[in-house]
């Protein structure tokens, strides 16, 4: 299935706005797409910037404020589409305090079926004493072994990675099943987080891939192809399948 829908425009939730900003990863620059931007940390100093910032600001992310009530409905269809059954294992990368994993639940997976990976050890705190039933695990998503799973979720951090296409490559190549997806997803969009970008440029250091951008990104990572994606003006939800081996 491919599909693009695009939306008139809707004003974005501010009160969401700090949870656009969680949870990198470390990866090393590649060439052509999300390739490293000319003024950047170097890995170590982009993870230890974003592991102090989610740390001094787990509180907020466990708090109920962290989550409007208008975004719950865009988060319940980020993980509809992610295509849940309760044998469906699944990796949550920028997991924070977990905050997916009620409407992974509310979709029909299964949370002992779920692995969180973070940087913020304050964050996954909060995670481990709300939901005990999943696994949460403190590191960076290149250099995580596990799997394969059958999901492997990017929402609201994936403009937050170091290196977005050494990680795809790392996710398809060591984490995911055969046929099974990639969600990148926003529950804001990708204009909002290209606002982001602009105000705090170290910590969003890449926009959403566009249609353009996608066939860009794809032609790096062959493993994987376009299901389908969503960009709307206050929503982004990109899936993409593991290709057989």
């Amino acid at each position: 299935m491919n599909r693009v829908a695009i939306v008139p425009a809707r004003r974005a939730l501010v009160a969401y706005a700090a949870l656009t900003a969680a949870k990198s990863v470390l990866s090393q620059p590649s060439q052509g797409f999300a390739a490293r931007p000319l003024r950047m940390d170097t890995p170590s100093e982009h993870n230890a910037y974003q592991r102090k910032v989610f740390d001094e600001k787990s509180d907020f992310f466990a708090s109920a404020t962290a989550t409007p009530p208008a975004v719950v409905p865009r988060l319940q269809r980020i993980a509809k589409s992610c295509s849940l059954e309760s044998k469906t294992t699944l990796l949550d990368v920028g997991t924070g305090t977990g905050a997916l994993l009620p409407f992974f639940k509310e979709s029909g997976g299964d949370l002992a079926q779920i692995t969180g990976v973070d940087l913020s050890a304050g964050m996954l705190g909060f995670a481990r004493e709300r939901f005990p039933q999943a696994r949460f695990v403190q590191d960076d998503v290149l250099h995580f072994e596990g799997g394969p799973y059958d999901r492997v979720v990017f929402n609201a951090c994936f403009g937050n990675l170091y290196d977005p296409v050494a990680v795809l490559k790392h996710v398809a190549q060591k984490l995911l099943s055969d046929g099974g997806l990639v969600v990148i997803s926003h529950p804001l969009g990708r204009a909002w987080l290209t606002t982001l970008k602009e105000k705090d440029p170290r910590m969003v250091l890449h926009d959403l891939p566009g249609s353009e951008e996608l066939k860009q990104m794809l032609a790096q990572v062959p493993e994987l192809a376009l299901e389908f994606l969503e960009d709307e003006s206050d929503y982004y939800c990109l899936v993409l399948k593991r290709q057989p081996r």
